[in-house]
């Protein structure tokens, strides 16, 4: 049997339900599987339409989408612009297989296209064989600063940022 022949492209809204599809497989994969709000017009209004949110390419195989990276860019007031990686994914069946290593140089590839100072991601911490790929087989490392300072993630829903916006604070207040 011949192997699999996979291809990467530029996502189009025609691919917007096959990607909607693979997040759920997502969230499903993290156990996470409730915290999946996303819907698909929302995600076509998103990343189809100006302003765009976010941009995505796709893994195809026998024209099927089997895998998908979605990114961004993002702005360190150090270094100016880079790009984020919010999403690497690719169907189980057709994970080891080399699709997602083609996903993610194709997304380098955008980075370096675009001078971007950074590319980026995050990995969580259960997700073993994401980590060994990304540090052995991309030579990616995980961000520690030079005085051995790491970067923890801070998050406020939109229950949170409405909770927030309602609690006006004091005049006198400083951040």
């Amino acid at each position: 049997m011949a192997a699999p022949q996979f291809s990467v492209r530029e996502a189009t809204v025609d691919d917007a339900e096959a990607i909607v599809d693979l997040i759920h497989l997502l969230a499903v994969y993290e156990k996470e599987e409730q915290q999946m709000k996303l819907t698909l017009e929302q995600f076509i209004k998103d990343g189809f339409h100006e302003p765009r949110r976010f941009h995505c390419l796709v893994g195809v195989c026998d024209g099927v989408v089997v895998g998908y990276a979605l990114y961004f860019f993002i702005y360190s007031t150090w270094e100016g612009v880079s790009l984020y990686l919010e999403d690497l994914f690719v169907k189980k069946e057709n994970r080891g297989q080399g699709l997602g290593l083609m996903l993610i140089r194709s997304v380098a590839q955008v980075a370096s296209d675009n001078d971007c100072a950074r590319f980026q991601w995050q990995c969580i911490d259960w997700n073993t064989s994401a980590m060994e790929f990304y540090t052995k087989r991309l030579g990616a490392r995980e961000r520690v600063e030079t005085n051995d300072a790491k970067w923890l993630n801070i998050i406020m829903n939109r229950q949170e940022v409405a909770a927030f916006l309602a609690d006006e604070p004091a005049a006198t207040e400083t951040v």
